[in-house]
């Protein structure tokens, strides 16, 4: 390689790079803040994101029938919510929500490469399953709600 062509290349890589980061920099972070879980681009769970959070979202498939179930730091279960999926495919996901970060600390899909993911609040990179479930960062802007008409 030409000494023209590294140059080229590490310029279009730092360009890059710099509107990654000016993005991040300049979302709209006003309103409440959720973790949403989705199942195949549905929204399955909202938890919003409050000082001192600490919840484990356990999510399992059986018959068709997908439960998210919702436990404290101590284990005790706050919600159960229960799901009619058309996949057959067996998911377990487990999902560790705090106020600093969000990990995904099971998975039983093949790569299992989504728990080496993470999200917080400077980096809100979603994290993406290869079996459907996907966990993002949501600001609720309160702009959201003003329709013009």
């Amino acid at each position: 390689m030409k000494k023209f062509d590294i140059v080229t290349i590490l310029s279009v890589f730092f360009i890059a790079l710099l509107f990654y980061t000016l993005y991040f920099i300049n979302i709209d972070k006003s309103g409440d803040l959720y973790a949403q879980i989705s199942y195949n681009k549905e929204v399955i769970l909202a938890v919003k994101i409050e000082d001192n959070i600490n919840i484990t979202i356990d999510i399992a498939s059986n018959d068709q029938i997908l439960t998210i179930t919702a436990k404290d730091g101590t284990g005790k279960v706050l919600e159960t919510k229960t799901v009619e999926t058309d996949n057959k495919k067996r998911i377990e996901n487990s999902v560790q929500i705090t106020d600093k970060e969000i990990l995904m600390i099971h998975a039983n899909c093949q790569t299992k490469r989504c728990m080496y993911m993470k999200i917080t609040k400077n980096i809100p990179t979603p994290i993406i399953c290869t079996n459907g479930i996907t966990v993002e960062l949501i600001y609720d802007d309160v702009y959201d709600y003003i329709h013009i008409l």
